[in-house]
């Protein structure tokens, strides 16, 4: 196996334990949290998230994905990269400060301003952590950045829980972030292998801002994508209705965070080493996607199914039993939006990012009539519908315009065998429930999620058990071999 293919799994290795160990921690932390925190302040606090992310967006110009491509000039480009991206999102920052200032009641009963201002501080120190952790990502150095993750999440979610019991609801979200945006700086400094130079270098940073262009649009079309529904829910249903449905997102992103972010931070920097070899680079996606359609769909089918038990058995039905409509909503976005990532990240990959760029323009403009209709139509639920739809026909158009012309799509193992035992196993599951008689709680969701489990392996394994089988010996002789070349 070449050494490559070896820093591959390695990476993918680091990365799965760091997200198993950072979702667990976040996942207990976030409970806690969601027990101790009222769901105004939740909201509060996603409406000033989702502003930032937008206000980021327009500063963040894809420098990371545009240095993890670029074969030369690796110092000048990072150099120059670290210096334009701290200096583009102050000024957006400050900007949005002048803003707040002068008028105030525009936010007036949507957020908290000091905890916006806190918030800002997080944005600031987040664009200066990426530079180092692209120059990590490139170099496939994820055993480091696995030690960093868990350590400012651990620490982030500490001082939350911490502050969440004494009381400090809302600034409890806040300490949480900052934690994990301080910490996470400090551990990327002790990270990196060297030092990242002050100094803008102009030919390189027209290069950037010249490949950056369609990325910077396509960012600002992904996170308003991404965050454009709460602020029309924040905005038209109020704090509290935000609250439900941020949490109901953040239950929907699970599945993503837990596989797509292992996949993807390590088919992205392979992609890029792979795409000029239109076989290898066909195999990889083929292996990226296909997984994380299979792993990824039973655990957000799984949390649509039992989100009610779950509920139940926490005592929460009714603090926070509104978001169980609104994650069901979600589930075509939960299930289309890791594909529709990674397809992305190849074609920018291979350096065709103007794609990238024009076809997530067109989601945003998508989004941009969509979402108020349907939150005026159906409340939250209709924000969760837009956004679905949204998300779909993006993958939609990239699978059936682009992907095409750089790797041939293998639909029936990807794509068509995991929907199709997936739908057999959600019907299994609800029909179970209904059989055995039980309501909410721990028996009628452990009844409908082993139905759940049952058919939906024996689906896959029935329409394509032998490429399945196939794909998971391959991964286990290369984790095997990865082994005995450290040792």
């Amino acid at each position: 196996m070449s050494e490559l293919a070896r820093k591959a799994v390695r990476g993918t290795l680091a990365v799965a334990v760091s997200n198993a160990v950072t979702r667990a921690v976040g996942f207990a932390g976030a409970l806690y949290l969601m027990h101790r925190v009222s769901a105004l302040a939740f909201g509060l606090v996603d409406y000033a998230v989702a502003l930032l992310a937008i206000g980021g967006a327009l500063s963040n110009w894809g420098f990371a994905q545009a240095a993890i491509h670029r074969q030369e000039r690796v110092e000048e480009t990072f150099s120059t990269f670290l210096v334009l991206r701290i200096a583009m999102v102050a000024a957006v920052v400050g900007v949005l400060g002048v803003v707040v200032v002068v008028a105030p009641g525009l936010l007036a009963g949507r957020t908290h301003l000091w905890a916006l201002a806190a918030l800002a501080g997080v944005l600031v120190v987040d664009a200066a952590c990426e530079a180092p952790a692209a120059r990590l990502t490139r170099e496939l150095q994820f055993g480091r950045l696995m030690v960093v993750d868990i350590v400012s999440v651990v620490l982030a979610t500490a001082v939350g829980v911490v502050m969440a019991a004494l009381g400090f609801e809302l600034w409890a979200l806040v300490g949480n972030r900052v934690t994990h945006a301080v910490a996470r700086a400090v551990g990327l400094g002790a990270a990196s292998t060297a030092a990242i130079g002050l100094r803008v270098h102009a030919a390189d940073a027209r290069w950037l801002l010249s490949f950056g262009l369609p990325l910077w649009l396509g960012g600002l079309a992904t996170v308003w994508v991404l965050k454009y529904d709460d602020l029309v829910v924040g905005s038209l249903r109020g704090s509290e209705t935000l609250g439900h449905y941020g949490r109901a997102y953040a239950f929907a992103l699970m599945p993503l965070s837990i596989v797509t972010g292992v996949l993807t931070r390590v088919s992205f920097p392979l992609y890029a080493r792979l795409q000029d070899d239109r076989a290898r680079l066909s195999e990889a996606f083929r292996l990226a996607s296909g997984t994380t359609l299979r792993l990824a769909g039973p655990l957000a089918v799984g949390i649509a199914v039992a989100l009610p038990d779950f509920l139940a058995v926490m005592g929460w039905p009714h603090k926070w039993g509104a978001m169980v409509p609104m994650f069901r909503w979600l589930l075509v976005y939960t299930l289309a939006r890791p594909l529709l990532d990674d397809a992305g990240g190849l074609l920018t990959a291979v350096g065709r990012p103007k794609l990238v760029g024009r076809t997530l323009l067109a989601q945003a403009a998508a989004l941009l009539a969509l979402c108020p209709r349907l939150t005026q139509w159906r409340g939250a639920e209709g924000a969760a519908m837009s956004v679905g739809l949204v998300v779909l026909g993006g993958l939609v158009v990239y699978y059936v315009r682009f992907l095409p012309r750089r790797v041939d799509i293998a639909c029936r193992g990807m794509l068509l065998w995991p929907l199709v035992s997936l739908a057999a196993a959600a019907a299994a599951a609800l029909a179970a429930g209904r059989l055995a008689g039980l309501g909410v709680g721990w028996a009628g969701g452990a009844v409908r999620l082993a139905a759940l489990a049952i058919v939906y392996a024996a689906g896959i394994l029935a329409l394509d058990g032998r490429q399945t089988l196939s794909d998971l010996r391959a991964v286990w002789r290369h984790a095997i071999a990865s082994g005995e070349h450290r040792g």
